[in-house]
């Protein structure tokens, strides 16, 4: 059934618990005038009355009661979707995005990571969606109501949270920050929950290990050219077989992010090694004659169970220092995958890993790719971009669960070939802190409101 877009206002009427629809609508849903009809907002029903406004037959505004408002949860007045579905009528759809350490601080109510969901909720305007954060203690399962912080425009045209109490939403966006927090009771309690509720997905569940996605994907005929060669738990002799075949190795965290605990292993050409890698104080380049004595070293502090061991790839260089690409996917309302931003980012001087944290620097993809391949750039774009999306599906499909973002980390060998280094179901943001990848970063944030919809079956 087809979605109408309708303004949303609340009429104060403390006996009736209604909905009154424009007559053109009314007619055209094939309604009666004072049935009974469940009214869906989320995962909350009411039974209401239905009326029509004879007297503004064609507007696009329809009018909930006071006492529908505050049955169903509706948390404001504004620009939403309504559509029959079945029997009911559903209004919405309600997003919820599920995350920790929540407060009570009205200016910041997700403490210092305030502004990252002030920037993804500012998405919603023009979108007709009711948006918003909670926690998992912040649901009450029995009435199927959550409750959450909404971000509303000011009379000034600024923006403040608001905290209403309204219903279990009809998509979930996961971004429980970190794998420790994962682990919380609660989060789990959450998600073994929430997997019982009929027609509610979630997307980007959980956190990505970087071994759990080379066995998904190296098998796999359609995606295989682009992963690295990697073996897990490495010992000295694997390291060995792979320096004999490549001259650079990585040894990588499976769980890592941001580049800690990488260590780059180069064979030199006249004998020895050499292991690089960053501390808190700066990078570190250390020489070997022995492999052994290297492996030693890198493992006196660090599990081998816990580590990876991948082929090395020679990258192209950008004024003498390598690159690689962080492509940012989406899925769109189509579900179809689209890249949102593709930012190369740049090597610091010295450093093992392009992570901004270490000194490296982001450029958008389209610059480099233009200094690089000139009338080439446009075959080399598509050519990230291809791969990108072909990765993207296999993922998804291998893993089985709904994925509407992706950050993957792609690399162009000298011999032009294109790589995937790590995918990331949680991707940072920070590469659209660039002035030059603001719309990129605006394009992305309503994408994830698109899918959303469709997952909502708005």
């Amino acid at each position: 059934m087809e979605t109408f877009r309708m303004r949303l206002r609340f009429l104060s009427n403390p006996r009736i618990i209604g909905i009154i629809l424009p007559a053109t609508l009314f007619q055209q849903l094939q309604l009666r005038q004072r049935q009974k009809i469940k009214v869906l907002l989320g995962k909350k029903e009411v039974v209401a009355t239905v009326l029509q406004d004879k007297r503004n037959p064609d507007t696009n505004v329809m009018k909930v009661t006071t006492l529908l408002q505050t049955e169903l949860g509706i948390p404001h007045p504004g620009l939403i979707q309504l559509k029959l579905e079945g029997s009911a009528l559903r209004i919405g759809p309600s997003i919820g995005i599920v995350t920790t350490g929540i407060r009570r601080d009205p200016k910041q109510p997700i403490g210092p990571r305030t502004s990252f969901f002030h920037n993804l909720l500012q998405a919603q305007e023009g979108k007709g969606v009711f948006y918003y954060i909670f926690s998992p203690s912040d649901v009450d399962w029995e009435s199927n109501t959550v409750k959450a912080w909404f971000l509303r425009r000011s009379k000034s045209g600024g923006y403040f949270w608001k905290k209403h109490v309204t219903a279990m939403p009809d998509v979930v966006y996961d971004r429980i920050p970190s794998r420790s927090a994962e682990k919380h009771e609660a989060v789990q309690e959450f998600k073994y929950r929430l997997a019982s509720y009929p027609n509610l997905p979630m997307f980007n569940q959980g956190f990505f290990n970087k071994w759990g996605v080379h066995q998904l994907l190296y098998p796999n005929p359609e995606v295989n050219e682009h992963i690295p060669e990697t073996y897990t738990s490495p010992s000295l002799t694997t390291v060995r077989n792979l320096l004999r075949k490549y001259p650079i190795v990585y040894l990588k965290p499976k769980n890592g992010s941001l580049g800690y605990g990488i260590v780059k292993v180069v064979r030199q050409a006249g004998g020895g090694f050499t292991a690089s890698y960053h501390t808190g104080s700066g990078n570190v380049k250390k020489q070997f004659s022995k492999l052994s004595s290297l492996y030693q070293h890198v493992f006196r502090s660090r599990r081998v169970s816990s580590y990876l061991a991948q082929q090395g790839i020679s990258l192209m260089t950008f004024h003498g220092r390598p690159f690689d690409f962080r492509v940012h996917l989406h899925k769109n309302q189509q579900n179809e995958w689209v890249v949102s931003c593709t930012a190369a980012k740049v090597a610091g001087s010295g450093s093992v890993t392009t992570h901004v944290r270490t000194g490296g620097t982001v450029i958008p993809g389209d610059d480099l790719l233009q200094h690089l391949f000139g009338r080439q750039k446009a075959l080399m774009t598509q050519r990230v971009s291809d791969a990108s999306i072909r990765l993207a599906t296999a993922i998804e499909l291998a893993k089985g669960i709904d994925l509407g973002e992706l950050g993957l980390d792609m690399g162009i060998d000298t011999q032009g070939h294109v790589w995937m280094f790590e995918a990331n179901s949680k991707p940072g943001r920070s590469i659209f802190k660039h002035a030059r990848l603001r719309e990129a970063d605006h394009e992305s944030r309503k994408l994830l409101v698109d899918y959303s919809c469709y997952l909502a079956n708005f």
